[in-house]
């Protein structure tokens, strides 16, 4: 009994002292009910909105107190919303921005973003003027209903989104169109000489539609022993499938398609490809792929239909017996679709340079990867470094003298991650126009291919000097992504607060 009233009387100081306590400044509600009481609120009520993840904007209780106390009175209330549970303010959830709904007689009639005390401070005295002039606000609308100042906002928002999103695709469009072309540009200088001819199955067959020995064919006796003597060598000869997928292949780099007849006779059966070394004692004033078109047909460029082929030439003298409507297609209509229409009978050959190179890839892969590798920039070992200040005269020497192993540079503001902001990857540029505070960092990445190089920059004293290859990647993704412009904030996204790398070497058969 003695325990019992001792505690009642403790209970009862307790609740004594939480009753002498002031009220909250910010009225918490969670729930419908506790929201519907909070818009019949007389006078101006500012509500920080926020999703429950994130938390109400405890940084401005200071402020809100100040405008309280000075000129709010009693008509100006405060309350924090958690709208996780609020239908009225579903449209919020899921945001971690400060938001301030404004409400007067039971509506909104001001909305503001953000932690910005001078902005807040503003709308609330210019809303509480009103209300004690009883002026009528920028707007009245339902707390349910958003105003044209979200949508604008929201607007915004999202353009901001979007444009940051393509600016980022088409850069990375653009980084793995320079990949492709580096890729190209390679396999052009070291295929100069190489080039191939697919023979279709037709060929192989005799009158009677049965399968003979190549040393019986007489279209492929002629091309080894009188056509390309004297300007290629056979080097490899191969007997294979070609499927549509090949076909897809063999016809990239070109603006033209194959009619359905070439497509079946491509297919209809197992062609013979052979891979072809230009010599070049005869016709040097041509490259590879114009000889080659120019043995068989006389001219230097495929035509479109037999009904076009120079008389007497290779593919003429060797066209199948029959094949359907190849050589007697309507010109007319042909000329209607964007893209050139070939009707080939005979043999496929590259028609360019490029459309060369994806073929070669896709016939003789094995081949070409084993004999003429190449490695992406990507795949070159590199390290990153970290300069202060006060070396950036030993790294302009550094970068003047080794400035084909680096792989990217550029000045920050400071050595702040996730989002360092580039000034420039001018190093030169940097001391003629921009003001130093010593805070900046110069950030380099280099090819660790070459040992003086990398010597050079190790020398000048880093103060960061990445462990790994894989950390030197990871690191540089911060420093350099791929849409990082000097100015920009170089992360890899835009949240709502902030709205106010392919090609054909890939797809190898």
């Amino acid at each position: 009994m003695l325990g019992r009233k001792k505690g009642g009387l403790q209970s009862k100081s307790r609740r004594m002292a939480k009753k002498g306590q002031p009220a909250a400044l910010q009225a918490d509600v969670t729930n419908d009910d506790e929201w519907n009481k909070i818009v019949e609120r007389p006078g101006l009520v500012v509500v920080d909105v926020y999703s429950d993840w994130s938390g109400p904007c405890t940084g401005m209780v200071s402020i809100l107190k100040k405008i309280k106390m000075e000129i709010g009175g009693d008509n100006l209330s405060y309350a924090t919303a958690r709208c996780d549970n609020i239908t009225d303010l579903k449209r919020f959830r899921g945001r971690s921005e400060p938001t301030w709904l404004f409400l007067r007689n039971g509506k909104s009639v001001n909305i503001s973003f953000g932690a910005n005390c001078p902005q807040l401070q503003e709308l609330m005295t210019a809303e509480l003027r009103r209300l004690e002039r009883n002026d009528p606000p920028i707007f009245s609308l339902p707390v349910s209903q958003q105003s044209d100042k979200e949508y604008q906002r929201m607007k915004n928002i999202q353009e901001a989104i979007a444009a940051k999103e393509a600016a980022k695709n088409a850069a990375i469009e653009a980084k793995a169109r320079r990949k492709y072309e580096a890729k190209m540009s390679h396999y052009l200088a070291v295929l100069d000489r190489e080039t191939f001819i697919v023979l279709f199955p037709w060929i192989f067959t005799d009158e009677e539609g049965k399968k003979r020995d190549k040393k019986h064919s007489p279209p492929y006796l002629e091309l080894i022993d009188q056509i390309l003597p004297g300007s290629y060598s056979v080097e490899q000869e191969i007997r294979r499938d070609i499927d549509d997928e090949l076909i897809a292949e063999l016809i990239k780099e070109t603006n033209c398609n194959i009619s359905d007849d070439t497509r079946h006779l491509m297919k209809d059966g197992k062609a013979m490809v052979l891979r072809l070394k230009y010599t070049a004692t005869r016709h040097d004033e041509l490259d590879s792929v114009t000889c080659l078109i120019n043995l068989l047909y006389k001219e230097t460029d495929v035509p479109e239909t037999t009904y076009e082929l120079v008389e007497d030439c290779y593919i003429q003298r060797h066209s199948p017996p029959t094949f359907g409507e190849c050589g007697h297609q309507d010109l007319e209509s042909m000329s209607t679709i964007p893209d050139k229409l070939f009707c080939l009978t005979t043999a496929w050959v590259p028609l360019n340079a490029r459309n060369k190179v994806i073929g070669l890839q896709a016939l003789f892969t094995k081949y070409v990867n084993s004999n003429f590798p190449y490695q992406e920039e990507e795949d070159v070992p590199v390290t990153l470094f970290k300069f202060d200040s006060t070396k950036r005269k030993e790294l302009a020497l550094a970068l003047e003298a080794y400035h084909k192993d680096v792989v990217n540079f550029a000045v920050f503001e400071r050595d702040k991650l996730p989002h360092p902001k580039m000034l420039t990857k001018n190093i030169e540029r940097f001391e003629e126009e921009f003001e130093k505070t010593s805070y900046e960092v110069f950030v380099c990445v280099v090819k660790k291919s070459s040992p003086e190089s990398f010597l050079s920059f190790a020398g000048i004293g880093p103060y960061h000097v990445s462990e790994t290859q894989e950390k030197a990647l990871e690191e540089a993704t911060h420093y350099f992504p791929v849409e990082c412009e000097p100015g920009d904030e170089c992360d890899e996204g835009l949240s709502e607060d902030e709205g106010d790398e392919e090609g054909v070497f890939d797809e190898e058969v």
